[in-house]
């Protein structure tokens, strides 16, 4: 049961990772963005690339660090006791419950943005609503994938739990 836990946060600390480098991503897709600007409309998607790198990188860093503690704590572990598997019960029930919520949101907001992004289209102020528009939707969509993925892995995680206990 203990490698099940170093597995599960091993996995997070991968998935914070894969949010720092899709940071440097955006990172360098808003550089190279602001400096070939040809229209009003790059030069917000740059400004919201980059404000995105910001938060990818910083959700991946902090991420990592926290999830590197648990899974340090459970490598110096040799043996789980009822009392620890209730507290990891707990605190994975809250965490697929937060991914349940969160899923909802990404979705909408996925939606209403892409809607915003393609009506932009046939508007005048096209580079202020896609240059906005175009970000949102894409970080939604990576938050939606990465936070699926992470909530299969709990589900299963959470089943093992029930069946030890």
């Amino acid at each position: 049961m203990i490698d099940k836990c170093r597995v599960l946060y091993k996995g997070d600390m991968i998935a914070g990772i894969v949010y720092i480098i899709v940071g440097f991503f955006l990172l360098m897709f808003a550089f190279i963005l602001h400096i070939f600007t040809i229209s009003p409309g790059y030069l917000y998607l740059s400004y919201g690339f980059f404000m995105f790198f910001l938060y990818c990188t910083g959700k991946g860093i902090v991420m990592y660090i926290m999830y590197s503690q648990k899974y340090n704590h459970y490598k110096n572990t040799d043996s789980l006791s009822p009392l620890m598997i209730k507290e990891e019960q707990n605190y994975t029930n809250y965490r697929i419950q937060k991914k349940n919520t969160n899923r909802r949101r990404y979705i909408w907001i996925l939606i209403i943005s892409c809607i915003i992004s393609f009506t932009g289209i046939f508007l005048s102020q096209k580079s202020l609503l896609m240059g906005t528009a175009i970000p949102i939707a894409l970080i939604s969509g990576i938050e939606l994938c990465i936070g699926l993925l992470t909530e299969f892995r709990l589900r299963e995680y959470q089943r093992i739990l029930k069946k030890t206990h």
